[in-house]
């Protein structure tokens, strides 16, 4: 457990690192400042940007019950999952995205946030790791336009702001998560070295697929994302399906190797559908569940049979192509 969280200091100096490097290599100092004395976030930002700031309000609240309540273990452990979890492993790598290949005014946004992020989580973890984010928060906090005390100790401690919260943001950052998943899951099934770049073919909404376009091809490793009406007729590579979004990675497969991978999903997810629909067809569940219980598994039985319409037909193209 010491190693571990020594690891985790480890990750808070370098994530520290990452915002100096970027913030004083090309950012203006004195903009940066103007900028985090607006309201909520500047102009500029981008749905990742919003979405790491809700996160963080969301966090704050968290602390601050488990404060009230005396458990500082869960204390320790939402600190530690917003940092690791969330801004190190997520937005870190969103802001390089960003950083690349943003307007000046997106990547001035990003620079305030990844600053004045990470400087709010340096006093919400001072409590518990004192002398760490005192030496870092004297680095940080003046590039954060928050070094208006000697010490971190008389800074004030962070409170949430609840009308920072924005559900749209956390909703997108779902969706793009999904996505990426589902085409490391791919590379992984088609034992894809991770330094192999290919290219993604997409099918689904081209409005949000353009949009997250630029993160899928840095967070999944692609040489670039095409975006599709339909996937060719020839294509063989084995396809995710995430809600109404299809993916292909345009490789050449083991034909009888996705075959059996999709007749594993397709017998699993019939193997779902047939417990929604007894559990539906159960007139005691029904009638005794609550009502966003029985709507939850409602849906559920859509998405599963809305899955396998999207894959048997894949099963079948499968079969074809193997004669």
């Amino acid at each position: 457990r010491c190693e571990g969280y020594r690891n985790f200091c480890n990750k808070l100096w370098n994530a520290t690192r990452f915002v100096l490097m970027n913030s004083s290599e090309e950012a203006n100092l004195t903009d940066l400042r103007a900028l985090g004395q607006s309201d909520g976030v500047p102009a500029g930002s981008s749905f990742a940007d919003r979405w790491i700031v809700s996160q963080l309000q969301r966090s704050a609240a968290l602390v601050a019950q488990h404060f009230a309540e005396y458990r500082f273990d869960l204390l320790a452990r939402a600190i530690y999952e917003f940092v690791w979890d969330e801004f190190c492993d997520w937005y870190v790598e969103l802001s390089k995205v960003q950083l690349q290949i943003g307007s000046d005014e997106q990547k001035q946004a990003t620079r305030w946030t990844l600053a004045t992020v990470l400087e709010t989580v340096l006093r919400l973890a001072h409590p518990l790791l004192p002398f760490v984010t005192e030496e870092l928060w004297q680095a940080l906090a003046p590039v954060a336009g928050s070094k208006t005390h000697a010490s971190i100790m008389l800074a004030a401690y962070p409170q949430a702001h609840n009308e920072e919260i924005d559900p749209a943001s956390e909703a997108r950052v779902r969706q793009l998560k999904e996505l990426t998943y589902a085409c490391r899951n791919l590379r992984g099934e088609m034992n894809l070295s991770p330094a192999t770049r290919v290219p993604l073919l997409a099918c689904g909404d081209r409005q949000m697929l353009a949009d997250f376009a630029p993160y899928l091809k840095a967070l999944g490793k692609l040489s670039e994302v095409t975006i599709v009406s339909e996937f060719p007729s020839e294509a063989e590579a084995p396809t995710a399906v995430v809600g109404d979004t299809r993916l292909l990675l345009n490789v050449q497969v083991d034909l009888a190797a996705e075959r059996e991978r999709l007749d594993k999903e397709i017998a699993r997810l019939l193997g779902e559908v047939g417990k929604a629909q007894e559990k539906l067809a159960n007139a005691r569940f029904v009638a005794r569940a609550p009502a966003s219980v029985v709507e939850q598994e409602r849906r559920r039985l859509a998405d599963f049979l809305a899955t396998l319409e999207k894959l048997q037909p894949q099963r079948a193209r499968l079969n074809r192509a193997g004669h």
